[in-house]
């Protein structure tokens, strides 16, 4: 019996692009400043976001990419690598990182992007009487600013972040946090999500499935991820769940 549904955060209830390109476009630009010239050797804003999975020109977020799928801290390391080897690693800039955090809270903060309709199916979800957690590899303050922003916060019960003391996904400590947290063992859970973290995790932790958020089964991001359980929005969750024989109709 199902009874915990853990969901991921951005490509899942928030759309990602809506909510993170820009953003990402203003930490290449902050990052680059930080060059000790621009020779023409440099890399370009839009090689910074080509390393983490996004094109500067169409706004396109890979979701199998390093912004998708990883922390913050695995974007520093993918930007490193561009840059010249004499620079201060931004891995040990503090006033750098300071910054960025900062960029990032004020320029998502009021500007989060839902994916779809995701109200009516999380509070279908939990009248059927699921619990329900976010796990993600974004910060849980800003997690917590958007699911306030959308009006869902209340619905999640715990919100976990990268910096939550529980590691980062494909890890599976924060899920099976999640999972303890509702009283459940791993067979009772779901995990939700999009990338490879999130499955990694899922099959990390032994929960029961992993369902996928994924515009079509070609997208979903392991081939052994089941095709049956690839949905394009959220808003498809309840009666997917109603077909496997985990919830009621109604």
């Amino acid at each position: 019996m199902i009874r915990s549904l853990v969901f991921d955060k951005d490509g899942v209830i928030f759309d990602l692009v809506g909510t993170w390109f820009p953003v990402m476009q203003a930490l290449a630009d902050y990052t680059l400043t930080l060059l000790p010239n621009l020779a023409a050797s440099a890399p370009t804003r839009a090689d910074l976001l080509n390393a983490v999975g996004v094109d500067d020109t169409s706004g396109h977020i890979n979701p199998l990419g390093v912004c998708a799928a990883g922390s913050f801290r695995d974007i520093l390391a993918a930007w490193q690598a561009l840059l010249p080897a004499d620079m201060k690693p931004l891995a040990e800039n503090k006033g750098y990182q300071a910054e960025m955090r900062r960029l990032a809270r004020e320029l998502a903060h009021g500007n989060a992007v839902p994916k779809g309709d995701v109200a009516t199916p999380l509070n279908r979800l939990t009248s059927a009487g699921f619990r329900i957690a976010l796990l993600t590899n974004d910060s849980e303050e800003s997690a917590r600013h958007g699911l306030e922003q959308l009006g869902i916060l209340e619905l999640f019960d715990p919100v976990i972040g990268v910096d939550s003391g529980h590691g980062g996904k494909p890890e599976p400590y924060g899920l099976l946090h999640c999972i303890a947290a509702h009283g459940s063992k791993p067979e009772e859970a779901l995990m939700i999500g999009d990338t490879n973290a999130d499955f990694g995790a899922a099959r990390a932790a032994g929960v029961a499935d992993f369902i996928c958020i994924a515009e079509s089964p070609d997208k979903r991001p392991h081939a052994d991820v089941s095709i049956e359980n690839v949905i394009p929005w959220l808003s498809d969750l309840p009666d997917l769940l109603v077909k496997r024989g985990d919830m009621k109709q109604g």
